[in-house]
């Protein structure tokens, strides 16, 4: 499992969860969106301004 908070927002990425190789995103303590990292699309719920800078952060230190 990886877990990183960027800009207030916290991404997990289980990892024996099910094709594509996605995260969810939290916010405020609950669950936001899911989030195709292969595809770089939204799967389910919306995806904050916050949400995207942290994704935006997380694929320009390689980690996505």
């Amino acid at each position: 499992m990886g877990r990183w908070k960027r800009n207030g927002v916290i991404i997990v990425m289980y990892t024996y969860d099910h094709d594509p190789r996605h995260v969810h995103i939290f916010e405020d303590g609950k669950r936001m969106s899911k989030f195709d990292v292969d595809h770089w699309r939204i799967m389910e719920g919306r995806l904050s301004s916050k949400a995207k800078k942290a994704l935006d952060a997380l694929k320009k230190e390689g980690i996505l």
